[in-house]
């Protein structure tokens, strides 16, 4: 009884809960896929291994879990959004199969944001979240480099190891750089060779996976870094920012018009612009709680919907195989519906501002701290080209860095 009181104080209980998180998000991140341990546990013991860390915050927080005044908002929203995800499976057009997406979803997502804004909030404990983001990283490219390496494991089947697809496995890349990009910035010459040797492999891993998607996403992360180099340039940089407004436009435009639908690899591209035609249609028919996440029933749509690329011949057979818009966007505004999906964007642009006031208001404020805005920025331009959050590992990291930016205290920001 005597051990069982000491564990129990909030201090222990409170970083018990932490390194639950981290032990949470290992599984999520490196076990869960089927390839590797999901299928081995049963679908009750995954959802015990998600919610953990959440309910050890409850141990070390009590009712403060959702009465903190400084997280007010963003509990209120979180809330509002867990009762739509009820109601939007509830009005599912398939309730047995969208409880189980909406569940893994919220549960690997949203409570692990929840977690993190109260469990990652000071300098130690995001120094250590980054080291532990680090070594997933260096997990990760070292057993997809090895299967890529294998005699037999070229082609369609590579790169699958971890998020069954190398689109999610860029995004994770991207999630997990906050990693080496901690080791660069520290003051020890080790720790920056291991960093730098970690974001070359992570690039090399990104470029053998050769998906347009993550390449965009990329670019648009250095084009925005070099803009925050030359920010005293304001001049310079309003001006390189209406340059690129003004001829992204015209050439993404021109480049549409060549498309032919006769050649398969801008079959792609076309079926992907349709789909946004075909998500308003059925956005139209429930606009508001949306159709269920993934209830597989985007076929029923097809019967009267008219394709606005009449050279599209395969297109109701691929939506019908598929069933997927590929655009997280998409998604959230059909599957999760308008108010759920508003709920949610409201709550990631409120802790993202709050973040940035902070941020601002600090002068000691490490590169760092910036650079988890551009790992969001990222993220969010290479959600336009699949499904990221219904994808656990990518769910949970991007839910903990989202998490960390809500707890985030004005404290020493040192790295190292």
């Amino acid at each position: 009884m005597k051990y069982l009181s000491h564990i129990c104080q909030p201090p222990l209980l409170n970083q018990l809960a932490f390194y639950s998180l981290l032990g949470s998000g290992a599984y999520i991140v490196l076990l869960w896929s089927p390839n590797i341990l999901g299928r081995h546990l049963s679908s009750w013991t995954q959802i015990f291994i998600y919610i953990f860390p959440w309910l050890l915050l409850w141990l070390a927080y009590s009712w403060q879990v959702i009465t903190e005044k400084e997280h007010r908002l963003e509990i209120i929203l979180m809330v509002s959004i867990i009762i739509l995800g009820v109601v939007n499976t509830s009005l599912s057009g398939s309730g047995s199969r969208s409880i189980d997406t909406m569940r893994t979803f919220l549960l690997t997502g949203l409570f692990a944001l929840w977690a993190s804004m109260f469990l990652v909030n000071d300098p130690r404990r995001r120094r250590m979240f980054d080291w532990f983001c680090a070594a997933s990283l260096g997990v990760i490219i070292l057993v997809e480099m090895i299967l890529y390496v294998i005699p037999g494991k070229y082609g369609p089947g590579v790169f699958q190891a971890f998020v069954l697809h190398p689109i999610p496995l860029g995004t994770l890349i991207i999630l997990l750089s906050s990693g080496p990009v901690r080791l660069i910035v520290s003051k020890n010459s080790t720790a920056k060779l291991l960093g730098g040797l970690l974001i070359l492999l992570g690039g090399s891993l990104i470029f053998l996976a050769h998906k347009r998607g993550t390449w965009i996403a990329l670019a648009a992360m250095l084009a925005v870094w070099m803009l925050y180099l030359v920010r005293r340039r304001r001049y310079l940089v309003i001006s390189i920012c209406l340059a690129i407004a003004l001829i992204l436009p015209l050439q993404a435009q021109r480049r549409f018009a060549r498309l032919d639908p006769n050649i398969r690899r801008h079959v792609a591209i076309l079926h992907r612009l349709e789909l946004y035609n075909f998500a308003l249609h059925i956005w139209k028919t429930h606009p508001f709680m949306g159709i269920g996440l993934r209830s597989f029933t985007h076929e029923k749509y097809l019967p009267d919907y008219h394709l606005h690329n009449q050279d599209l011949h395969e297109f109701p057979q691929t939506v019908a195989s598929l069933q997927t818009l590929d655009n997280m966007l998409l998604t959230g505004l059909v599957e999760f519906g308008t108010v759920m999906t508003l709920f949610y964007l409201g709550l990631v642009i409120c802790i993202l501002v709050k973040y940035c006031r902070r941020l601002r208001s600090l002068p000691e404020s490490s590169p760092l701290d910036w650079y988890r805005v551009l790992v969001l920025l990222g993220f969010a331009i290479h959600s336009l080209t699949y499904d990221s959050l219904l994808f656990p590992p990518v769910n949970w990291l991007f839910h903990a860095q989202v998490g960390i930016m809500a707890g985030y205290q004005a404290s020493d920001t040192a790295p190292g």
